[in-house]
């Protein structure tokens, strides 16, 4: 367990990635947090190029954008994201990108049928751009499909600890296994 495994991570996105303690549950390596709650894939677009120059190094990037887009009835923000990981590749040639679906909610403005329809418009872009896709949302849903309320706090958008540590189980087999 040396420092050969230690591996620069880098986390993108809105307040899903800003609100956890990254570092922390990852010990072993370093990990950047750059998460903006708020933020849209345009917002995170328009401070990748900035981002790779002040961190230019990174061997995993995780990123979870689009959830802003979709309470503001923007569906349209594939070609940001396209851009995002488009400048990742070429900042971080060796390093493995790794695209989140969206989570599903438990909200009354947003609609868990427009996140289907979004993930998997997702899922294509990581096909098309050679990323890699984390399919989060089946584990955040019950057998009837529905939002499991446990991992969500009250506002039905954000993750609770128990959220946060089913996500956290399925990076570790990435962040372990990687590389």
């Amino acid at each position: 367990m040396g420092s050969v495994n230690r591996k620069n991570i880098i986390f993108l996105g809105h307040s899903l990635i800003e609100f956890h303690d990254w570092q922390k549950r990852f010990p072993r390596h370093h990990v950047v947090n750059l998460g903006i709650a708020g933020e849209t894939a345009e917002g995170l677009l328009a401070r990748t190029g900035e981002m790779v120059n002040i961190y230019p190094s990174a061997d995993l990037v995780f990123i979870m954008t689009g959830t802003n887009n979709i309470a503001m009835e923007d569906y349209d923000f594939l070609d940001s994201y396209r851009d995002i990981i488009r400048i990742l590749s070429s900042a971080y040639p060796g390093a493995r990108i790794y695209i989140h679906s969206v989570l599903p909610v438990i909200f009354e403005w947003i609609s868990n049928e427009s996140i289907k329809k979004v993930n998997q418009m997702i899922r294509a872009l990581a096909e098309e751009t050679e990323a890699n896709y984390v399919d989060l949302y089946p584990a955040f849903v019950d057998d009837q499909g529905e939002p499991i309320a446990e991992y969500l706090l009250d506002d039905g958008v954000h993750l609770s600890g128990s959220g946060y540590e089913v996500w956290c189980r399925m990076l570790d087999e990435i962040i372990n296994d990687d590389l």
